[in-house]
């Protein structure tokens, strides 16, 4: 990664910005990856290689590979082996298809399992058969333990709550209003469960935790809902609700950029919705989505269902004033990621180890565009002495706190000590005596990039926060 290519693209983009922005009030802001899912890269080992790395359940068809995949998860296992009888069993497209299996005997399924994984990485070998194997490896937003946490807390809210008797809307109203209350944004971007907002002491989460609890409690108040994600100023998710049997847009975490609770984006259809919302396009293909906000605050004040006047229907002008729409800082966010990206395109020998800190860069520049007071976002709009703190400044903190650090690991004993054990981890020492150098060599290199990948996940979780906190209070201080 290039320091002389980053920086006169953040300044560009910074500057462009800046007769459009000053006008717009600051909103709410979002975090950045929900899911990283990884491609499969197979290789092809010999014969005798691959009968002793065979390990787990055998399965024939994409659908058996779906139902053991999910099998696993639901169990919440970190690590787990399919083998596959022909290597058109496999589903590379797995993670899409987890929320279409949904046991009506339980809500830890189908959405809830899909939005409660952050990294699904897999590596997958063959033989001259076409038989397969395919180890995974995946990091969820809660364990087992603490699903179970989870499901205990829904049936204490709903009952507190009272909304078993009321209409779908009121049930809506109800646990949106709840859940704007109890959890707040964590701001620190570590915690994107469903557990830390609503079982947690800090009742805190991000945008994932937030549709994760919205979807766990409506679908345990019986109310048709889904987990959605896509792109909001970066990677965001939200859900969608079926009311009178139409699917409008609900996202609790814009609902709550404040100690008030407000209405912008809730039961909102697509053209209010997709004005700075932009669905994946699996969702958007597989649901039908409803054109105009629902009227739902007309529905509650017209309902006869007695149960539905404890929820009140009116705003109070705290509420209004907190929900006033500011885009500013997403927006900002998205062109100096457009930036970035361009950055990139200007470099290319750049390797799949670089892209991933480019990815990292654009996280962190997003992190400080998000934590900075309104009145230190305004001047940086303006400022080229703020603007040279934040790139270079934020690139020195980077370069000496993640990738010098990285740098020196992937040339260390360790990194290489690191990738045989996590090989021997999964397959066993024995599985490599008889390997012919070149099956090796195609094993060591798979490894040593989800080591690789794994270990700056780490830098960055343990200094991410406090390198952001750092040139946020200097750029606070300049004005």
């Amino acid at each position: 990664m290039k320091k002389q290519l980053i920086k006169p693209f953040l300044i560009m983009a910074a500057f462009v910005l800046m007769p459009v922005f000053l006008k717009i009030e600051v909103k709410a802001a979002d975090e950045k990856p929900l899911v990283n899912v990884e491609e499969l890269k197979m290789t092809q080992v010999s014969d005798a290689t691959f009968e002793t790395m065979k390990k787990g359940a055998k399965v024939s068809g994409k659908k058996a590979f779906i139902k053991e995949f999910r099998k696993n998860a639901l169990k919440r296992k970190k690590s787990f082996t399919i083998t596959c009888a022909s290597f058109n069993d496999i589903d590379e497209n797995v993670y899409d298809h987890l929320d279409t299996i949904d046991s009506k005997k339980t809500s830890d399924d189908a959405d809830f399992l899909k939005g409660g994984i952050l990294d699904l990485g897999w590596t997958g070998y063959y033989n001259s058969n076409g038989e397969a194997i395919i180890n995974c490896k995946l990091v969820y937003t809660e364990n087992q333990k603490q699903v179970k946490k989870v499901n205990a807390q829904s049936k204490k809210i709903l009952k507190k709550l009272k909304v078993s008797n009321m209409s779908d809307v009121a049930k809506v109203k109800a646990i949106h209003d709840h859940v704007v209350k109890l959890v707040t944004y964590d701001n620190s971007l570590q915690d994107h469960s469903a557990y830390g907002g609503l079982a947690a002491s800090k009742h805190s989460t991000v945008c994932q935790g937030y549709a994760l609890i919205m979807y766990k409690l409506l679908t345990d108040a019986g109310v048709p809902v889904h987990y959605v994600t896509g792109d909001a100023g970066g990677p965001h998710a939200w859900n969608i609700v079926k009311i009178q049997g139409k699917w409008y847009c609900l996202d609790a975490t814009w609902d709550d950029p404040s100690d008030s609770l407000v209405y912008d984006y809730f039961l909102v259809g697509t053209k209010t919705f997709n004005k700075d919302h932009k669905t994946d396009n699996y969702y958007a293909k597989k649901y039908k989505l409803a054109s105009s906000d629902l009227n739902w605050k007309k529905l509650l004040k017209s309902s006869k269902n007695k149960d539905d006047s404890k929820v009140k229907s009116d705003q109070t002008k705290e509420e209004i004033k907190a929900g006033e729409n500011a885009i500013a800082r997403q927006e900002v966010i998205k062109v100096l990621n457009e930036s970035l990206d361009s950055a990139l395109s200007e470099d290319p020998d750049a390797t799949e180890y670089e892209k991933q800190m480019y990815d990292l860069c654009k996280k962190i520049y997003g992190f400080i565009i998000e934590d900075m007071s309104d009145a230190a976002f305004e001047k940086f709009l303006e400022s080229e002495e703020m603007m040279d703190v934040y790139t270079d400044n934020t690139l020195q903190l980077i370069d000496e706190y993640i990738m010098d650090p990285m740098t020196e690991y992937v040339k260390s004993d360790e990194f290489t000590n690191d990738v045989y054990t996590a090989m021997y981890n999964d397959f066993g020492q024995d599985a490599f005596s008889d390997i012919s150098d070149e099956d090796m060599e195609s094993i060591f290199d798979a490894y040593a990039y989800e080591c690789y990948t794994d270990a700056l996940y780490m830098q960055s979780q343990s200094y991410t926060e406090s390198l952001v906190y750092a040139v946020v209070k200097e750029l606070e201080s300049m004005v």
